[in-house]
């Protein structure tokens, strides 16, 4: 049985004061604005992630994201071995404290712009921070900050300040840009040197253009380059145990894999011990358009042939390079202009539709066909929001899913992916051509036995 750990073992501290198990399992088990860390950890929701693992049908991990499903790393466990290995700690072992936006640039696969928190925002993540410093000390291990960039506020080196574990074997886990890790910033927190610290510097170009276009025109390379030699330094006098660096790979990018693999493997200006090459996801909000252009694994993006000549160079045989994801291929998938394209034909169809009937009455002689008497909907699109309110005309009850319990603003009552039940609903649609395609196995992982349909497949069904 295949099996992970980190639902027995770990938290993931993410912004809004949410709660996961990971970063990859979107599965809200408390919100540190509301709750302390000891009664979120044994909540029922904790629970409710644990037993996605325990079935096996990992429901509520995001398959194409994580390093482990994406390799297929996790072990596969004998009963017997997977019983002892699934036991839940006393405190998280394993924490990720990534609760802050806050950054000093604006990396396209990020964000479009600075992040300015709300009012009353940053107090909240101030206060949710100071309260997990005594979980932190027993922890065996602390990752910070894969939101934002921790050296961009200063109750994270308050934070570092302050923490003395009690672990011997506590490893510190940083995640940076590298443009504000300098030596007079590593001083404030070097006590934490006598223990293992691993520095993830992401540095998606060393082209100056590539670089200042990738993290908002931000031209900061020179500090980075800089930096990247302190730390190097560091790294020879076993201050620091791992250094590595990231590139997300995209489309203004991957042209230079080997010419970056090379920089880190012959030159003697740099210590790296690893370089992450990993995909680019559609995260943070990502618009549809902004990921199809960038998401070169797309076997239909215009540059996926000229990707597939860097794939098949001998840089990703170098021992250090660790390939995140960047050879499994993505769904061939046209620009989202031509769902736009579906979406009108849907609509003209059912406004004009040869009957000569309202798009309400023609809607319900495919719902009756069915036989549904309650459907779920994903999609937030306006196409998808405006079909789902001729559905409600029909009599039917209709909610809508979403992925996370943040999603859930607006008109029609929603069902986010965790508080989902088998029995809500007779049939679900998936009206969202992008960001829909998981539905169709995760459903079925929750348990859901009834028709799961695309928006096309329930209009063609019942012509």
């Amino acid at each position: 049985m295949k099996f992970c750990e980190r639902p027995f073992n770990s938290t993931y501290m993410a912004p809004n004061g949410e709660v996961w198990p990971c970063s990859w399992m979107h599965c809200t088990i408390g919100n540190l604005y509301k709750q302390n860390l000891d009664e979120i950890w044994t909540s029922e929701e904790a629970q409710q992630a644990r037993d996605s693992i325990l079935n096996g049908s990992f429901a509520f991990c995001r398959k194409t994201a994580c390093p482990f499903l994406e390799r297929d790393d996790l072990p596969d466990l004998s009963r017997e071995e997977f019983e002892k290995r699934a036991v839940v700690s006393e405190t998280p072992e394993f924490m990720n404290i990534a609760n802050d936006r806050i950054c000093n640039i604006a990396c396209t696969t990020c964000r479009d712009s600075i992040f300015c928190p709300e009012k009353g925002e940053r107090e909240k993540i101030d206060d949710a921070l100071a309260r997990l410093v005594p979980f932190a000390k027993k922890a065996k291990r602390i990752n910070l900050n894969g939101q934002g960039e921790f050296l961009a506020n200063p109750s994270f080196l308050k934070f570092l300040e302050e923490l003395h574990p009690e672990r011997k074997e506590f490893r510190l886990i940083f995640e940076t840009n590298g443009i504000l890790f300098d030596e007079e910033r590593w001083n404030r927190f070097a006590h934490l040197s006598e223990f293992e610290i691993e520095i993830n510097l992401t540095l998606n170009s060393l082209r100056r253009e590539v670089f200042r276009y990738l993290t908002g025109g931000f031209d900061k390379l020179d500090q980075v380059i800089n930096n990247l030699e302190f730390l190097s330094r560091l790294r020879r006098e076993n201050k620091v145990n791992a250094l590595n660096v990231v590139m997300v790979v995209q489309e203004c990018n991957f042209w230079e894999i080997p010419e970056y693999v090379r920089t880190f493997t012959k030159s003697d200006r740099f210590e790296i011990d690893k370089i992450t090459l990993r995909p680019v996801y559609r995260w943070f909000g990502m618009k549809d358009e902004t990921y199809w252009f960038k998401n070169i694994l797309n076997p239909l993006h215009p540059y996926h042939k000229e990707y597939l000549k860097i794939l098949a160079n001998d840089c990703w045989k170098d021992p250090k390079v660790y390939d995140w994801g960047c050879h499994n291929l993505r769904e061939a998938l046209p620009h989202p202009l031509k769902q736009e394209e579906i979406y009108r034909k849907i609509s003209s169809n059912l406004y004009n539709n040869e009957e000569g009937v309202s798009p309400v009455e023609y809607l319900k002689k495919h719902v009756d066909k069915l036989g549904a008497k309650r459907i779920g909907f994903f999609g937030k699109n306006e196409f998808s929001l405006e079909f789902a309110r001729l559905l409600k005309e029909t009599g039917v009850d209709v909610f809508q899913l979403t992925w996370v319990s943040e999603d859930c603003e607006g008109e029609f009552h929603k069902v986010a992916k965790q508080e989902f039940r088998p029995d809500m609903a007779d049939v679900m649609i998936i009206i969202d051509f992008f960001k829909g395609g998981y539905w169709f196995k995760d459903l079925r992982a929750l348990g859901f036995e009834g028709d799961i349909l695309t928006i096309e497949d329930f209009m063609e069904r019942n012509v």
